[in-house]
C-alpha cells in the first residue's frame, strides 16, 4: 500500500513540475494588481488573469455579471431566438412560396380561386337582403294602415316587422365578416406576391454575379444610395406606364408590375427594388411577353433588347437630374 501510495506521490509531483501552478491575478478595489495561488471571490466578482509562473497570461475572466446585467443578458439572448426563429420561419415560407408558384399569375389565380366562394357567399346574402327589405317594406306599411284606421297593430305583424329586422342586421353582420376576410386573403396574396418578385429578382441577380450575365429578359440596374434609389424608383414607374403595353396593375414600395400581355405583340414588365446590405440598392426590370411562338420571338428581338437597354439609360440619366 505504502509503495503505491509513494508512486502516487511521485506522479503528482512530476505533473507539478511538468506543467506549473497556474495563478490568479486581478485589481482589488483600491486598484491594486493581487495575485493568489487560489481563486478568490472577490476575483470572480472584478474579472481575473489565470497566468502561470512566469507570468504569461493563460486566460483572461470577464467580471461575473450583477443581477441587472444577467436579466439584461437573458432578454437579449431571448430576442436572438425570437429572430432567429422568425428567420427560419420566413426561410421556410420562401421556399414553399417558390415551390408553390412558378409566375405572379399562378398567386393570383389562386388569390380568385380562394376568395370566389366568398364572394359568392355575399352576393347571395345581398339578394336576400333585397327580398327582405321588400319584405320589410310591406310589412310597415301594412303596420301603417292599421294605425291610420285607429285600430292597433296586430302582434304577429309586429313579430314579423322585429324578426325580418332581425335576419337582416345578422346578413349585413355576415356580409362584413365575409368582406373582413377577403381582405385579410388579398392582403396575404399581396405580400407573398411582392416576396416572390423579391426572391425571383434575387436569383436574377445571383445568376447576374455568378455568370457575369443576367437573364437574357432582364435588366439590372444599381444605385449607391437611398436618396438616388428612391428617385430611380419613380422614373421606374414612369418607364413602366409609358413602355409596358398594358396598364400598371400593381405598384408598392418595392414592386412594379403591368398587366399581362395579351396577343403577340405585346409586352408586360415587372419591376423589382432589392435592397443591399448597406444603403446601395438594385432595380430589376423583366420584360414577358405572350405565350405562343410570335410572343417567344418578341421577347428575344432587338426590340426587347433595346428596350433593356433603354430602361438602364433612362434611369442614369434621370439620375443625374
Amino acid at each position: 500500500m505504502k509503495k503505491y501510495l509513494l508512486l502516487f506521490l511521485s506522479l503528482l509531483l512530476v505533473s507539478q513540475v511538468a506543467f506549473g501552478k497556474n495563478f490568479y491575478r486581478y485589481k482589488d478595489s483600491n486598484g491594486r494588481l493581487i495575485v493568489k495561488d487560489y481563486l478568490p471571490a472577490e476575483a470572480v466578482t472584478v474579472g481575473y488573469e489565470v497566468i502561470n509562473e512566469e507570468g504569461r497570461v493563460l486566460e483572461e475572466v470577464p467580471p461575473a455579471l450583477t443581477s441587472e446585467e444577467e436579466e439584461a443578458e437573458r432578454i437579449k439572448q431571448q430576442q436572438l431566438e425570437a429572430l432567429q426563429k422568425k428567420q427560419k420561419e420566413e426561410r421556410r415560407r420562401d421556399i414553399l412560396l417558390m415551390r408553390q408558384y412558378k409566375t405572379i399569375e399562378d398567386i393570383q389565380r389562386t388569390e380568385k380561386n380562394q376568395t370566389a366562394a366568398l364572394r359568392a357567399n355575399i352576393d347571395l346574402l345581398d339578394g336576400h337582403n333585397a327580398n327582405l327589405s321588400k319584405k320589410l317594406e310591406e310589412l310597415q306599411t301594412r303596420a301603417a294602415n292599421f294605425e291610420r284606421q285607429g285600430k292597433s297593430v296586430p302582434h304577429n305583424t309586429l313579430q314579423e316587422i322585429d324578426a325580418t329586422k332581425s335576419q337582416i342586421a345578422s346578413n349585413n353582420s355576415s356580409i362584413i365578416r365575409y368582406e373582413d376576410k377577403i381582405k385579410s386573403i388579398e392582403q396575404q396574396f399581396q405580400s407573398d406576391l411582392v416576396r416572390f418578385k423579391e426572391l425571383q429578382a434575387q436569383r436574377l441577380i445571383e445568376l447576374n454575379r455568378g455568370n457575369g450575365d443576367i437573364a437574357s429578359n432582364s435588366s439590372v440596374y444599381s444605385c449607391s444610395d437611398t436618396g438616388s434609389c428612391d428617385k430611380a424608383w419613380k422614373f421606374a414607374q414612369i418607364f413602366a406606364h409609358e413602355n409596358a403595353s398594358n396598364k400598371l396593375e400593381i405598384v408598392t414600395d418595392t414592386l412594379i408590375v403591368t398587366g399581362k400581355a395579351q396577343t403577340d405583340n405585346q409586352v408586360s414588365l415587372s419591376i423589382t427594388r432589392i435592397p443591399s446590405q448597406d444603403e446601395s440598392m438594385q432595380i430589376v426590370m423583366e420584360v414577358s411577353c405572350y405565350n405562343s411562338e410570335a410572343g417567344t420571338k418578341l421577347c428575344s428581338s432587338q426590340e426587347v433588347i433595346n428596350l433593356k437597354n433603354e430602361f438602364i439609360d433612362y434611369l442614369t440619366e434621370r439620375e443625374s437630374l
